[in-house]
């Protein structure tokens, strides 16, 4: 079954070549590729998405028991090692560090807007951009991780960061083809559009919750609830073997 589980799943079958083909009526309702096919439904007795067992969101990394694993190094595959990156707890939020934060921010906000400016939409699904756009306690580039709450207040305490991660997430959310702030879809202009990095989404669902942007992280999250009903069918998120569904079931307030 892999990443999709369908309660049920159609079985399309091309017939032998002419209309004379067993089973087959010359104007066959049914079409596929432009040749008559034969449809029907097995049922295989799998579970639909909704009922099957719900992910538990991680906490903060700082905040979290040790057995709970964080980092690159968690993987779901058979016999391999699991590495447990190194558990930071004090902040160490320098001015430096800050300014390194809002600068990247401002670079990769001039780059957005101008992409939106020209419809080139396609573009921002290709940049790279989510560690310090969405600053979160266990991405690959350390030096743009949160280690505490103290980080979190810090650059939530400065009004010019905070309005450009705000934009960030409005802005990436719209060449998704979702109005953050009106909580729907838009109509899709050329390039929009969700592109199953499913990475990304996690990325901001999982920095809104740490820096408890409550109304924005349950419209991200009500966008992906429609994306894995509609466009995954059921499916769960990804990236390669590491399931990412936690980004559905974080909740705020923090415990």
């Amino acid at each position: 079954v892999g990443s999709s589980v369908f309660s049920q799943f159609r079985w399309m079958v091309e017939p032998a070549v002419g209309d004379d083909a067993v089973g087959v009526p010359s104007d066959p309702s049914v079409q596929f590729a432009g040749q008559a096919a034969v449809a029907w439904d097995i049922d295989m007795g799998a579970l639909p998405a909704s009922a099957r067992p719900k992910a538990v969101p991680r906490p903060p990394r700082w905040a979290a028991d040790p057995s709970v694993q964080y980092g690159r190094g968690v993987r779901k595959m058979s016999g391999a090692k699991v590495v447990k990156p190194r558990r930071r707890q004090s902040s160490n939020m320098t001015c430096e560090r800050l300014e390194a934060f809002k600068a990247e921010q401002a670079s990769t906000l001039s780059q957005l807007k101008e992409l939106q400016d020209t419809g080139n939409w396609n573009r921002v699904h290709r940049l790279h951009f989510d560690w310090w756009m969405f600053p979160i306690d266990d991405g690959s580039k350390e030096k743009f991780n949160v280690t505490s709450e103290e980080d979190i207040d810090t650059l939530r305490g400065d009004p010019a960061w905070l309005e450009g991660y705000h934009e960030g997430v409005r802005l990436v959310c719209l060449s998704w083809g979702w109005d953050v702030s009106a909580t729907r879809r838009v109509e899709l202009l050329p390039g929009m559009g969700y592109q199953n990095w499913d990475v990304r989404l996690a990325k901001m669902c999982r920095s809104l919750y740490l820096f408890k942007e409550e109304a924005l992280l349950k419209s991200v999250q009500n966008f992906a609830y429609q994306v894995q009903q509609s466009e995954k069918k059921g499916a769960g998120f990804f990236y390669g073997l590491v399931c990412l569904d936690e980004l559905l079931y974080f909740e705020l307030p923090r415990c």
